[in-house]
């Protein structure tokens, strides 16, 4: 209730106000805690969770661990080792630097610790709950920090009513790992979930290594070694080759001064790379790691500290558009067929299992030029051409303006087809258009006689002529609108069909694509996929939906995926009919060999439907020019 009094609020609805700004879930404790973790030096880390998180996190690290006489401090607000004063913020090369943490943390959960610094005999055991101090005593404790969180926001119900199911919590704590696994590959990580080793990496410095962990041996096979560097900053990483294009941006991995960012500068340096390269509306794959001196970039712009500023946005722009545009041009790009690829050496062996390697101390800050990535040992460089100015056009300038004028062009509103009657009475310049309005309705079953296929033009458009009037149908359109037809009925009659596939795919998905096959595995099985799970990250698919023409079931298959996964569809009347055009991707394309007989039964299948005139994407399936038309083109009549 608002009233007219003023009010200072008490500790505990300060703590919890700032809670719900720092802790908005499970995976952002997981984040706070490993990212401390990183910051004290810890180059092994492991995550077991519980519930999706809201049950049990639990965070242990071989880091510096933390003072005895300090541990009460460290869950006041805005207390922090790692910055002194607001000039700091313009200087950072942690994390973590708000203070804020662990105090929002402990204030709307349990919180157990366990420390021990490397100069102390015994650890310390700390026991805060709701932002109570219940225990603080002396214990025996191996070098390094654990936290124990349980029951999150016990004592905010209605917030925990606001979390999603256990499985969906995870999969965002699995995201996050990876992120941080990828950005830093001399940390050893290992993530559990439910009693399931859900993540593993060996810290042996091989990013290489863990992308092949994470998104499978094709990918791993299909990357572009991207290293350049300028005075002030440098990029390094892996750049997929076209082939390996993906449906969404989720395969665009960014990571600055060690921090996983969105940054839609760098993804818009990293597409425009690939300009030329990619289809329309495919996105690439790449994994970068930018480094710069910490007064260029301004991490302090979001609570989360995902989104960053840089002081020179076109010199970032050129580092990653050159970086990225000169390793895809680095050899041809000419697709090789698909072989077994090895997976990449280690580096080092992994320590063995339970076993944690000591903790470091970390490498000095080069007064030449900083380097957050001081462990990272890169594969041998590719062989550059002596001018890549000449081997390529290169005009990074004109690339950015063609750019920014697409970005910055109005979008055009699409037009409506005229009537008919409108249409009979235009100009002599008139244009053809969408069979669609006829005076009379020519496009039924009633009609099929009266249509006579001549023949086809460029592979892809097929000639008809009735009456008086001559019509051209995409075979594309055409053959997609029946699909798209015949799928969403046998999705209302339940009559689905299978081909199966001999051998069947085995697939490796990531956490994003796992938890979308989760929640849509019901409508997958309905149009006619056969899935079963393998452990961990494999799936195999034995069997497909039959009018799959020529597509290849993996491509379809993923792409829905990460389709469905960018959409965020939740309604299943939504889930199916987006599930039912994707599989419309299988229609026949333009320049595909299609038979005479085939064009005439599809025409014929065509005239059956109740909208006959565009594809599901809302293109028109043909378009129309009457017997006048033409005479006025041949100046026959004036």
């Amino acid at each position: 209730m608002i009233s007219s009094q003023i009010r200072i609020l008490d500790e505990q609805t300060i703590d919890q106000i700032a809670a719900g700004e720092v802790v908005e879930r499970p995976v952002s404790v997981v984040k706070e805690l490993v990212e401390n973790a990183l910051d004290a030096g810890a180059d092994s880390i492991s995550v077991e969770i519980e519930g999706g998180g809201m049950d049990l996190i639990r965070i242990t690290d071989n880091g510096r661990g933390i003072p005895a006489d300090q541990v009460p401090l460290a869950f006041f607000r805005h207390a922090t080792s790692k910055i002194e004063t607001a000039r700091d913020l313009f200087s950072l090369t942690s994390l973590g630097f708000r203070g804020e943490a662990l105090s929002s943390i402990s204030s709307v959960a349990r919180v157990d610790l366990v420390t021990r610094t490397a100069d102390s005999l015994s650890g310390w055991h700390y026991v805060i709950e709701g932002g109570t101090e219940l225990l603080s005593e002396e214990t025996g404790a191996p070098l390094g920090t654990c936290f124990t969180v349980r029951d999150l926001f016990y004592n905010t119900p209605v917030r925990r009513g606001f979390m999603k199911s256990p499985q969906t919590e995870a999969s965002y704590v699995v995201t996050l790992m990876e992120h941080l696994a990828l950005s830093r590959p001399g940390v050893a990580m290992r993530l559990t979930a439910e009693g399931k080793l859900r993540l593993q990496t060996s810290g042996a410095y091989s990013l290489r290594d863990i992308i092949y962990s994470l998104f499978g041996r094709e990918v791993a096979a299909h990357l572009r070694l991207v290293e350049y560097e300028t005075e002030r900053m440098r990029v390094e990483g892996y750049a997929g080759e076209p082939e390996i294009n993906r449906g969404n941006r989720n395969g665009e991995l960014l990571f600055v001064n060690g921090r996983f960012v969105k940054s839609p500068l760098l993804m818009k340096a990293i597409e425009q790379a690939y300009h030329g390269l990619a289809m329309q509306h495919k996105f690439p794959v790449a994994v970068l790691r930018l480094a710069m001196a910490p007064e260029l970039v301004d991490v302090n712009v979001h609570p989360q500290k995902t989104e960053v500023r840089f002081r020179d946005e076109k010199a970032v722009f050129d580092l990653v558009y050159r970086g990225v545009r000169d390793a895809l041009f680095a050899r041809d790009l000419i697709p090789e067929p698909e072989k077994e690829a090895a997976r990449p050496e280690n580096k080092q062996p992994a320590p063995p299992a339970g076993e944690m390697r000591p903790a470091e101390a970390p490498a000095p800050v080069s007064p030449v030029r900083y380097d957050p990535f001081p462990e990272t040992q890169t594969p041998e460089r590719p062989q550059k051409p002596d001018s890549f100015r000449e081997t390529v056009d290169y005009r990074v300038e004109a690339d950015r303006r063609l750019l920014d004028r697409i970005l910055s062009a109005p979008e055009t509103a699409p037009q409506t087809a005229p009537a008919f009657r409108e249409t009979a009475a235009a100009a002599p310049e008139e244009r053809p258009v969408q069979a669609t309005l006829f005076e009379e309705k020519i496009i039924s079953p009633e009609k099929e006689t009266a249509f006579r296929l001549i023949g086809q033009v460029f592979d892809t458009y097929w000639l008809m002529e009735y009456g008086d009037w001559f019509l051209l149908a995409d075979q594309h359109a055409v053959h997609e609108k029946i699909l798209y037809e015949r799928t969403m009925r046998s999705l209302k009659d339940k009559q689905a069909t299978t081909q199966q596939l001999m051998p069947p795919l085995v697939l490796s998905l990531s956490a994003a694509q796992q938890e979308v096959l989760r929640r849509f595995e019901s409508s997958f099985t309905a149009l006619g996929f056969e899935i079963e799970s393998l452990g961990g990250r494999e799936i195999r698919l034995d069997g497909v939906p039959d009018n799959l023409f020529s597509l290849s079931a993996k491509d379809l298959f993923t792409e829905m995926l990460d389709e469905l996964a960018e959409e965020r569809v939740t309604a299943p009347s939504m889930i199916d009919e987006k599930v039912a055009l994707m599989s419309c991707k299988a229609a026949v394309k333009g320049n595909d060999p299609l038979a005479h007989e085939e064009a005439e039964a599809l025409l014929k299948e065509l005239l059956k439907l109740e909208n006959p005139y565009t594809c599901p994407h809302g293109r028109p399936t043909m378009i129309r020019m009457s017997k006048t038309d033409l005479e006025k083109k041949f100046k026959r009549i004036v």
